[in-house]
């Protein structure tokens, strides 16, 4: 049975992720994919999917071969963390129990909706927020920055009555915040006009600054299942600094204001990306979460998903000195334990990570050292 292959994915059998990227279409299998399969100057799903790079992925998988592009999966289940391929597993296996893969089109999308934000967070970039750009420019003045720019909506549009017809799960993220556009509804009334939503299981990663209206709470009541992901990396000061822009007590006020309105077929979660920003400091995130957002109102429990960065930001190597004070530190909270256990022990110097941050606190006006003393001084 294909499915019992060792590096077998439900994403590559299901799934195509869809970028808006420089004015062109990239696709990969699921937004964990490290690079893209193929880009184009147009929109075309069935092209992609019959694709003989897509087949070629789908030939590793027949003969038990790992997929380079995936190694962030496999890095993560190596030391007992819950990966995207392992999540996907259990989401077709377990709640939609559907573990057809003879399709001729993906049932479910990862929906890109470009760059539109108004956070800058530290661990992002350009790329992913417009909101970036003017500190972009003072930190590479000689680069131009023109493919950054992004039209609100100038964005992907998917059209096509006979592949909204099989589409039965979206995941609308960015780069930016989904919320902050309407492309996102406006694909959901294209599928509602073709077959209905109520086989639709649709989720977003948001970043808990914007609420949306009555319209759309109506249209979410009509799906099977909405899910949201919270972006929330850290508390109160840490996280108004690695998410700039964003309020602490405005989010807290916007989770409040979700809990009371949202349609009763939701779930929460909060996706933490974990980086040098908040590694020594998730214990206090995980308590907080435990102690004032552990449920919704129906009683629902609300999991935090831990997603390393990437870029300047991610911290991949600790002497053994520093592990075993993260251990330590971490020693009521295991959930911490395979984050820690993922690092590559080293005596490597964290100079990367040190200069990227103090020329973003210069331009800024911030200061990480000031922030997070007690890890300032365990990485210098």
């Amino acid at each position: 049975m294909l499915q019992n292959k060792k590096y077998f994915c439900y994403e590559i059998y299901k799934n195509l992720a869809i970028w808006s990227k420089n004015g062109k279409i990239s696709y990969n299998p699921c937004s964990y994919f490290d690079g893209f399969i193929k880009t184009s100057d147009k929109l075309d799903i069935s092209e992609v999917w019959n694709s003989k790079e897509h087949q070629e992925l789908k030939q590793l998988i027949q003969d038990d071969k790992p997929i380079p592009q995936c190694h962030r999966c496999y890095h993560e289940e190596h030391h007992g963390l819950v990966s995207r391929r392992l999540a996907s597993k259990e989401m077709y296996t377990q709640y939609q129990h559907n573990d057809n893969i003879d399709l001729l089109g993906p049932e479910s999308i990862d929906y890109s909706v470009g760059n539109l934000c108004n956070l800058k967070c530290v661990i992002c970039g350009p790329d992913n927020s417009t909101a970036w750009i003017s500190d972009y420019q003072q930190m590479h003045p000689q680069i131009d920055t023109v493919r950054f720019k992004h039209e609100k909506f100038n964005q992907i549009k998917l059209d096509n009555p006979v592949i909204l017809s099989e589409i039965k799960n979206i995941h609308f993220h960015g780069g930016g915040d989904p919320l902050l556009s309407t492309t996102h509804i406006d694909l959901l009334e294209q599928i509602k006009s073709v077959k209905g939503l109520g086989d639709l299981r649709i989720f977003y990663n948001i970043n808990g600054t914007v609420r949306v209206s009555d319209k759309i709470l109506s249209i979410w009541s009509e799906c099977r299942l909405v899910e949201l992901y919270f972006s929330i990396d850290d508390i109160q000061e840490r996280f108004e600094y690695q998410r700039t822009g964003a309020n602490w007590k405005e989010l807290i006020n916007n989770l409040n204001w979700y809990i009371d309105n949202m349609p009763v077929n939701h779930l929460f979660y909060i996706n933490c990306t974990w980086s040098y920003l908040n590694l020594y400091y998730l214990n206090e995130l995980i308590d907080w979460q435990q102690s004032s957002f552990n449920t919704n109102r129906l009683g629902d429990s609300v999991k935090i998903i831990f997603q390393k960065a990437i870029g300047d930001c991610a911290i991949d190597h600790a002497s053994a000195e520093l592990k075993s004070k993260l251990i330590e530190k971490f020693k009521s909270h295991p959930m911490l334990l395979g984050l820690v256990n993922s690092l590559q022990e080293s005596d490597a110097d964290h100079n990367k990570f040190l200069t990227y941050i103090n020329n973003l606190d210069n331009i800024r006006g911030t200061s990480f050292n000031k922030l997070c003393p007690e890890f300032a001084v365990l990485l210098s």
